[in-house]
């Protein structure tokens, strides 16, 4: 059976907002015909102030479109932040949190990603939440236990507190800190291990939730086939590498 794949890209910060309307314009066709081809689905990740602009010009397409972060927040005086009300009143779908250049840039703890977390479910928007190890806790032979530490919190707010929707998707985005950005990515035999664990601890604690699991960290055309193999793999968080339009089309039609 075909694979429902994500492919989301994330933009960071590394075009401006009129770059980022001509990237979209420019190849606005490309990604039509990318969403309607076989079972993917794309999602766009565009600077804050770029985000009703795109949902404007995708507007009636399968291309939705997400935000890089928000506040844990739900109003109030917090200068500089977004809440996910707002994200939710643009049309807004998924949204990215606890990316490690966020936390290492914003200081955030692991209760700050729950709270945005929280948010997010309270506005029906799907969270990518980042999880993953750093080159230390790696070659320590320690990603496991990380990763345990991690999801055992998901896992007690979502059977304490929260009610998902049936519908809307959770999304695991694991991403090593020493892949990110370096051109290095774990060795197939390790992903498969890795996300086999994933997925049987989501399946074991968390049943009811539609769980979607991802990789990001240095995703191109040259790895990402054998990565499109990997069984419990249903998609991938891709920075970089999704603004080289060429390299992305070779991402999602390998």
């Amino acid at each position: 059976m075909e694979k429902d794949i994500l492919f989301v890209s994330n933009w960071k910060m590394n075009l401006n907002c009129d770059e980022e309307l001509d990237f979209a314009s420019s190849n606005y066709d490309k990604f039509i015909e990318f969403a309607e081809k076989n079972k993917n689905t794309i999602i766009l990740c565009p600077s804050f102030l770029n985000l009703y602009p795109l949902i404007k010009i995708f507007k009636e397409t399968k291309i939705k479109i997400g935000a890089q972060d928000c506040s844990k927040h739900s109003k109030g005086s917090f200068t500089s932040q977004i809440c996910a009300e707002s994200l939710s009143l643009l049309g807004c779908k998924y949204c990215i949190i606890g990316h490690s250049e966020s936390i290492k840039e914003n200081k955030y703890t692991t209760d700050d990603i729950l709270q945005k977390f929280s948010q997010l479910i309270n506005y029906k928007i799907s969270p990518i939440v980042c999880i993953g190890e750093s080159i230390k806790e790696y070659e320590n032979g320690t990603t496991i236990d990380i990763i345990i530490k991690k999801l055992e919190k998901f896992f007690n707010i979502i059977n304490s507190n929260i009610i998902i929707p049936e519908y809307l998707p959770v999304c695991l985005a694991y991403e090593p800190l020493w892949a990110i950005g370096t051109g290095k990515t774990p060795t197939q035999d390790q992903l498969e291990t890795t996300f086999a664990y994933i997925f049987e601890k989501t399946q074991k604690f968390c049943p009811q939730v539609k769980w979607k699991l991802l990789y990001g960290g240095s995703v191109n055309s040259k790895n990402i086939k054998k990565m499109k193999e990997i069984k419990n793999i249903n998609g991938f968080l891709i920075g970089s590498a999704s603004l080289n339009f060429q390299e992305f089309e070779k991402i999602v039609e390998l």
